[in-house]
């Protein structure tokens, strides 16, 4: 399928660990130009240089915190002072730092979950409309989660901002679309990195130090019980597959595809 992306520029926020990294090679195999950001820096240039050895036009790593508006300000000033445009971006950053009944939860948690979740996903397409708006064309892709769709106990902020993110999707689908923009949203279920020795930061869930392997050391029995099953052989996702999905999302074929959220599930919610 010739997806037109070849030259396009891609922003792909939290693009240097698992699901983010997987987004950012589809889109260099495109022959796209991918702009990573994250904040572990050693992470985002190992990342980079796989990026240029998967094909990608240009590659440009941008150290940033897209919960804090002035630094992804400066960041799609840097994108646009280099390449001119921002074409496509991918809302990606998001997690949840831990897991609990509501009731039990810290509120110190609420609002780092409200930040990388929502806030994160505001920032940057606040800050890439005008120029969306301008050029009367663009790709917003925000990675979302079945969390939001379904609601998973033990995780309900995390769970309330992803589906904050789905409803954020379709009224700025409605919003946009007659100045030639799509925005769609991908819903993923469980997508573990699948070398976590390469394919995590240091910022990242999957990091040997990060909330699951603590979680998994002090509560497994607690995130076990909040799995679900899908209607394959395998209970999990890979990231390429997510990467997959947003080149979809992104390409010539789904430019009538708008305010859509697809999940990537293997059958989860009809289990």
């Amino acid at each position: 399928m010739e997806t037109g992306l070849a030259g396009r520029t891609v922003v792909v926020t939290g693009g240097n660990a698992n699901i983010g990294r997987a987004i950012a090679l589809a889109f260099a195999a495109e022959g796209a130009v991918v702009v990573v950001v994250g904040r572990d820096e050693a992470q985002g240039r190992r990342v980079c240089e796989q990026l240029r050895e998967q094909g990608a036009a240009d590659v440009l790593w941008h150290a940033a915190d897209v919960t804090d508006r002035g630094q992804v300000g400066g960041m799609v000033a840097a994108v646009q002072g280099r390449f001119g445009t921002v074409d496509v971006l991918v809302n990606n950053v998001g997690g949840n730092v831990d897991l609990d009944a509501f009731v039990d939860s810290d509120p110190a948690t609420w609002e780092q979950d409200i930040a990388v979740n929502i806030t994160s996903t505001l920032n940057c397409t606040h800050a890439v409309l005008p120029g969306m708006i301008a050029k009367e064309g663009g790709r917003i892709i925000n990675i979302g989660s079945t969390s939001g769709i379904v609601g998973d106990p033990l995780l309900a902020v995390y769970s309330a901002m992803k589906g904050a993110v789905h409803a954020f999707t379709k009224v700025l689908a409605k919003e946009v679309g007659r100045q030639g923009i799509t925005v769609n949203a991908i819903a993923p279920y469980g997508t573990p990195p699948q070398n976590p020795g390469e394919e995590v930061s240091t910022g990242s869930r999957w990091h040997p130090d990060g909330v699951f392997a603590r979680l998994a050391a002090t509560r497994g029995d607690e995130m076990h019980s909040i799995g679900r099953r899908t209607l394959l052989q395998r209970q999990f996702a890979f990231p390429a597959e997510i990467g997959a999905a947003a080149v979809f999302l992104a390409s010539d074929a789904a430019a009538f595809i708008t305010g859509q959220v697809l999940s990537v599930d293997g059958g989860t919610q009809i289990a």
